[in-house]
């Protein structure tokens, strides 16, 4: 019998990276920065770059900030006062990231109740500015509000009586934010219409279609049709259970509706039963993808539609043991003291290039040797299959790190952003005194 063709569809063929170069985009030894793809990147082909991240003040030393429960808590920690969202800009393809060209999206510093509620709260579409999402120079930031407001969003009880309190939560209509016992708050949009200089004052809430509200989407990719419609995917609840939701926007990005659902969590709903990293993507055959990370398990996958969103495929996972292309993990490794073990598989981010190759870049947390930081696989069939795991960093000291964006350059190489720790060198330390600092990876692939 002949051998039969191929049927595999993950870890078909090896990618070699060349060319690696890492820079530091922000680094400060008070600083927690982290979390990029809760930030945004933003590439305008002329040489100019912008990118987007979490950050809050904390001591390294002692570890307040950075032990759990708080770090990955940047609203609600002691320190939500001095937390934000803040952008970085590049004029040279990422080479360099001018300290006088920082500039935030979101900062709670100084902000009341009040003031947030004034932001948040929806207004008449009159009051919104007149933004067009079609000009090269117009971008958009989502912000999940559990993360980045610095109180605590919970909305209304079950009666839908406003809270006595209203530190308890925020009163936002006829929608609760309540999901069983615990908080279900909403994503919202905010746009700005000069490569991301200025925002707007007013933001536009994104809430799924049941009663209790509440959305997650994150800054890993969004598409406009060529109606000029916007289309972007988080997960939410719906009927009881989790789902990948399709959410689409008929007037620039100023409200967001419910379209249709990309895949259902048959598991029980709980914080780590959902699809979540999820990003869309206009694929060169017309086709939407939509790139997720299903939990529990932390596995990447894709899904596709062919009708625009109204409909989506079967899952399909982009990476399995055949995909492994490091070492394995039963050699020592260096880590931090008190160091955690992370998952395989984290934040993974798609990227389509020029040439219509898929580029899924991810974070890998558990101490393997030399394949802990940012991995990534390719397709070069437009998602048929995928490649074996490839390392753009592995040196990563402890386990928090990752959440990376990539971005493709004028020469057809790339750069990733992502949070990093590294042993400043000597003794080894605990992990909570590895500085979290944002770094880039310059990098091309065969």
């Amino acid at each position: 019998m002949k051998n039969p063709p191929l049927r595999r569809k993950v870890g078909v063929k090896r990618v070699a990276v060349r060319d690696v170069n890492h820079i530091r985009v922000f680094y400060d030894p008070n600083i927690y920065a982290s979390h990029p793809n809760r930030g945004g990147i933003w590439n305008f082909g002329d040489g100019e770059i912008a990118m987007a991240h979490r950050l809050k003040p904390v001591d390294y030393k002692t570890g307040e900030g950075v032990k759990s429960p708080y770090h990955h808590d940047f609203s609600h920690s002691p320190w939500g006062n001095e937390s934000g969202i803040l952008l970085h800009r590049s004029y040279d393809n990422g080479q360099t990231w001018p300290e006088n060209e920082r500039v935030w999206i979101w900062h709670n510093k100084g902000l009341t109740l009040d003031q947030t509620l004034d932001r948040v709260r929806p207004v008449d579409r009159s009051q919104r500015e007149r933004i067009d999402m079609g000009s090269a120079d117009s971008i958009m930031h989502f912000c999940y509000a559990g993360e980045v407001l610095k109180y605590p969003f919970g909305g209304q009880g079950p009666e839908m009586e406003i809270p006595a309190d209203p530190i308890k939560g925020f009163h936002l209509g006829r929608v609760s934010h309540l999901s069983g016992d615990y908080d279900n708050p909403p994503t919202f949009s905010i746009r700005s219409p000069d490569r991301g200089r200025t925002w707007e004052h007013h933001v536009s809430l994104i809430n799924g279609p049941d009663k209790g509200g509440g959305a997650q989407i994150v800054n890993l990719g969004y598409v406009r049709f060529e109606s000029g419609v916007l289309g972007a995917i988080g997960h939410t609840r719906r009927l009881g259970q989790q789902i990948g939701a399709f959410f689409v926007s008929y007037d620039n990005g100023i409200s967001w509706r419910y379209l249709s659902e990309i895949a259902r969590q048959p598991e029980p709903t709980t914080a780590m039963t959902r699809f979540t990293y999820d990003g869309v993507h206009l694929l060169p055959d017309g086709r939407l993808m939509a790139c997720m990370l299903k939990m529990p398990g932390n596995l990447p996958c894709v899904s596709y539609s062919e009708d625009d969103g109204m409909s989506w495929s079967p899952l399909q996972f982009i990476v399995g043991p055949s995909s492994w292309d490091c070492p394995l993990a039963d050699q020592k490794t260096t880590r931090a003291l008190d160091d955690n073990e992370g998952p395989l598989h984290r934040s993974p981010h798609a990227l389509v290039t020029r040439e219509g190759r898929i580029v899924v870049v991810f974070a890998r947390r558990w101490a393997v040797p030399g394949a802990r930081g940012v991995l990534g696989v390719v397709s070069d069939d437009l998602g048929e299959t995928w490649s074996k795991e490839f390392v753009i960093r592995g040196d990563q000291y402890a386990w928090d790190g990752g959440y990376p964006l990539v971005t493709e350059l004028p020469d057809g190489g790339f750069l990733v952003f992502y949070y990093f720790t590294e042993n400043p060198g000597g003794q080894d330390i605990p992990s909570h005194s590895c500085v979290r600092y944002i770094a880039g990876t310059f990098f091309k692939l065969d």
